[in-house]
């Protein structure tokens, strides 16, 4: 009986302590009250219709399946002999895509390819595209029109080898690579080309080094000699390449954007060489790829140098791309 009574206390307890703890759980009357945000609507982008596909297009659209729906294309005139192409369309994927495409024309004797340094000067640091354009501008030989990121970074240094203003700051990487890393190669006497090979077997250009004024390496191949060079790397993101036609009077530089489902989702790189090939390169390959590959213009208010300045014309996800170790710069003497 007496163990009867003390389980009904008990529980008699219990039910009084919940009770308790059921009260204290109670908002205070001066407990701060909290704005109750919103959620984020996304506006969904509107690209304007445009009905007339530009010539470069309408070569990768007829050599590949790159563009399976094609949005717009705009293209700019920077300079007698250097056109700007914005390219926005949807993929084989069905995904967002958009690219912008430098031709340069090489034959045009006011106009040169140079190499950028960060900060314009001979020491391993690292500088956003942009900025770099600006610190070279005095020393380029004319006006920087256009720039594109170089070389993949390696503790500030460029991988590959760096030719800056004829100093051979780095000419070689390890005894393996040496002669099958890309890089696009400018003479003292301001013709271009694309040097080494992309296997130890494949046969190869000579060159003397000590002709360069200008050397920007690259990391991977995408055409040698007319011919597709297959990657096993499948990775999707936004690359940088350049390339030149067979005769070596034109100059492609190529920015696809990456990073972003809405926007631009990125290229893997045979479907960038696939690009490269269509538009008239036969010697491509690409300098570097993700927050690095950013393509630059020069912006001028009224030709006041005070307010000259480098825009970047593609879409990074960083604001103004990552920093680089070095840059291609397109001038006009």
């Amino acid at each position: 009986m007496k163990d009867k009574k003390y389980r009904n206390s008990l529980c008699a307890s219990v039910l009084f302590g919940l009770l308790l703890s059921l009260v204290s759980c109670k908002q205070r009357d001066d407990y701060p009250v909290f704005e109750r945000k919103e959620p984020v609507v996304t506006v969904p982008e509107v690209i304007p219709p445009d009905n007339e596909i530009g010539a470069l297009v309408k070569k990768i659209m007829d050599k590949t399946d790159i563009i399976s729906i094609f949005k717009l294309d705009s293209t700019t005139a920077l300079a007698d002999g250097i056109k700007r192409t914005h390219v926005r369309y949807v993929n084989k994927l069905n995904q967002a895509m958009s690219m912008q495409i430098l031709e340069v024309d090489l034959s045009k004797t006011n106009i040169g390819v140079t190499a950028l340094s960060p900060f314009d000067d001979y020491l391993f640091t690292v500088q956003t595209l942009g900025d770099m354009a600006k610190y070279n501008e005095g020393r380029a030989g004319g006006k920087i029109i256009a720039a594109v990121n170089g070389d993949v970074v390696t503790s500030s240094a460029p991988t590959g080898s760096f030719i800056f203003k004829s100093r051979q700051l780095k000419t070689t990487t390890t005894t393996a690579t040496s002669n099958t890393r890309p890089f696009l190669g400018v003479k003292k006497n301001g013709s271009v080309f694309i040097g080494n090979k992309p296997s130890t077997s494949s046969p190869m250009d000579e060159y003397n080094l000590n002709d360069l004024a200008s050397l920007v390496s690259g990391g991977t191949w995408l055409l040698y000699r007319g011919d597709t060079v297959t990657s096993a790397t499948e990775t999707v993101q936004a690359n940088t390449a350049v390339g030149l036609n067979a005769g070596r009077n034109y100059l492609y530089a190529v920015v696809v954007d990456g990073g972003t489902n809405a926007f631009s989702i990125g290229i893997t790189y045979n479907d960038l060489g696939k690009i490269m090939a269509a538009i008239g390169s036969s010697d491509a390959f690409v300098t570097n790829g993700g927050t690095a590959s950013v393509m630059v213009e020069r912006a001028e208010s009224e030709g006041r140098s005070s307010l000259l300045s480098w825009k970047v014309v593609n879409r990074p996800i960083a604001l103004a791309g990552g920093a680089s170790a070095n840059g291609i710069g397109f001038v006009l003497k």
